[in-house]
């Protein structure tokens, strides 16, 4: 599934689909994982604390599923997008613990300069029940 020369502008993507793990949310989001009273609350970790401050549920931390869109680009592109590639993204809703993201992709523009092929994609995370959460662009070379 990797973008050739030859790939076509409006060709889409699909990412793996990834679940957000309750074990790896707290091991990102709560703190040193041996200081008293891990994991620490905050609104990553802890339902309680995330509607005192106003939200409906805990906040996956959007560093973590960033990963996913990169992980897709990767796939798209290679090794070289972590030289070459970039990311523009706006997080548009909340991801909780236990949500299964798939992220996408769709190429929007290409364009030859020199001897490479630089290519603009529209890329999002949907949610398990089909709702972004996070939408974008990406650029990468071939």
């Amino acid at each position: 599934m990797m973008i050739t020369k030859e790939t076509q502008v409006g060709t889409e993507f699909i990412g793996k689909s990834k679940r957000l793990a309750e074990s790896r949310v707290l091991a990102f989001s709560g703190g040193r994982l041996n200081a008293s009273g891990w994991p620490s609350k905050n609104i990553h970790t802890d339902l309680e604390f995330a509607k005192g401050y106003g939200l409906p549920t805990r906040s996956v931390s959007a560093t973590q599923y960033i990963a996913y869109l990169v992980d897709l680009m990767i796939d798209l592109f290679g090794e070289a997008w972590l030289t070459y590639g970039k990311i523009n993204l706006k997080f548009i809703a909340i991801v909780d613990v236990d949500d299964e993201l798939v992220s996408k992709a769709v190429i929007t523009s290409k364009e030859v300069k020199d001897s490479k092929v630089c290519f603009t994609l529209s890329v999002w995370c949907d949610n398990q029940h089909g709702d972004k959460v996070a939408i974008g662009t990406a650029t990468g070379l071939i």
